[in-house]
């Protein structure tokens, strides 16, 4: 059987487009980042097998597969009631996740601490070896627990590491905290998950919101409660326009990532506590924020090392038996944010609907906020300055290669539209990009922050 392969169009994979709307006196009325050409992929997944869907999503989005792996295999055992997982996969989905981190940060030190990132990859790519997962693709988690245990010599070489590590991850953070960025002025409220405690969790089991102003939203929810935390604008659009039910669709714009996880708590691990209070006396730019996050992480690492259950062999529980139709969320704040799968299983156990909840998709209102003030406030007044709508990209840094392109090297197009009427409409009234879009297991007493 021949097959014929048509390439219609050939993609700069570091390109990108800002969409800009001026009012008939040229002032800018909007500015967003166009994604309209990527479909939503939630279509995609209805009609499977349940229990294929978690590893279709992380091929699908090849960015963060660690965070939907992750996430999918969370919804799935939500799905089935919820699973007391064994400490031992508790340790390891932790390692992976946190590994994952570290690795999507030190790509963005490259250019400026070669030395240190590669330590950070090659210490990244150690622990999620000894977790079971040495390529692209994890394969770590399974429903119940994970799939490897860790040996001793595996994790032996990841102990003597760490202490490169972390020197790395802190001299890039050092250097990158007194950096000039983006003043944040977002107005919009800042989402991430917490532990039982209230502090920022990665893997954590409850959601929390704060607003500008410090005022607690959303205190620790879990993921059970996610229909009633958030909505979309546009339910099934590609920019989904999600916001807090707690505050409504006119105010109740957020934000996920780095910055929001700084901001709704304090951290848990000594070094990374000292940095982020750095962070906080100064301007609280998304790059220092994913440096202070990426120490966090290998501090976290370090003492998963050391948990007395990691070498443990009992690795999987039981999943119990799902009867009927059910709704199953999982979720992880990943690299560049809250990712959320939720899941509506049919009787027959393949997919009613899903929801994949894309940090890209959450921070469209960010980003858009960040691109008008790029674009009106060019080099001379108002205009354009490429340099400041490439810092603008990468501050709410959309789950796209082009976040992480060198600079001056993001293949940006910046398209002008004719204005509007005074009163006239627009497909994208509010402003923002058009993103990919989209009751976890019960948390393990031994471990901080559970699964």
């Amino acid at each position: 059987m021949t097959q014929h392969w048509v390439l219609d169009e050939i993609i700069d994979p570091f390109g990108a487009k800002v969409v800009v709307e001026r009012a008939p006196d040229g002032a800018v009325r909007e500015a967003r980042f166009d994604l309209a050409g990527l479909p939503r992929i939630d279509p995609l997944l209805t009609g499977h097998r349940v229990a294929e869907v978690p590893s279709l999503v992380e091929r699908l989005c090849g960015v963060c597969p660690a965070a939907h792996h992750l996430a999918g295999i969370r919804a799935l055992e939500s799905l089935a009631g919820g699973v007391e997982l064994p400490a031992a996969a508790v340790v390891s989905r932790r390692l992976l996740h946190h590994a994952s981190a570290i690795a999507t940060h030190a790509v963005r030190a490259v250019a400026t601490d070669r030395d240190d990132a590669l330590a950070l990859r090659r210490f990244a790519k150690a622990v999620m070896s000894a977790v079971g997962s040495p390529g692209h693709f994890p394969a770590t988690a399974v429903p119940g627990g994970v799939a490897v245990p860790v040996e001793a010599e595996a994790r032996d070489r990841c102990l003597g590491l760490q202490p490169a590590a972390l020197a790395a991850a802190t001299r890039i953070a050092e250097r990158t905290l007194p950096l000039p960025g983006p003043a944040d002025d977002f107005t919009g409220a800042d989402v991430a998950l917490v532990d039982e405690e209230g502090r920022p969790d990665l893997l954590g089991t409850r959601l929390r919101a704060v607003a500008a102003d410090g005022r607690v939203i959303v205190p620790a929810a879990a993921p059970r409660h996610w229909d009633s935390l958030i909505a979309e604008s546009v339910p099934g659009d590609p920019a989904p326009r999600p916001y807090l039910l707690a505050l409504g669709a006119d105010h109740g714009r957020y934000r996920v990532g780095p910055v929001a996880q700084l901001r709704i708590g304090a951290l848990t691990t000594p070094r990374a506590a000292e940095l982020r209070a750095d962070w906080s006396g100064r301007a609280g730019q998304a790059a220092a924020a994913r440096a202070v996050i990426t120490v966090h992480s290998v501090e976290v690492i370090g003492d998963l090392l050391d948990h007395p259950a990691i070498l443990d062999r009992r690795i999987l529980a039981e999943v119990p038996a799902r009867r009927g139709p059910a709704v199953g969320v999982g979720w992880v704040d990943g690299p560049r944010g809250l990712l959320v799968h939720r899941y509506r299983a049919a009787a027959d156990g393949r997919m009613e609907a899903a929801t994949v909840l894309t940090p890209t998709a959450q921070n469209e209102y960010w980003l858009a906020q960040l691109l008008r003030r790029a674009v009106a406030a060019g080099p001379d007044g108002p205009g354009r300055a490429e340099g400041d709508l490439e810092d603008a990209i990468r501050e709410a840094d959309p789950c796209l290669p082009c976040s992480s392109a060198p600079a001056g090297a993001m293949g940006l197009v910046v398209e002008e539209t004719p204005p509007r009427a005074p009163g006239g409409l627009s497909s994208h009234a509010s402003g923002g990009l058009a993103p990919v879009t989209g009751a976890c297991s019960s948390p393990n007493s031994d471990i901080p922050g559970g699964l």
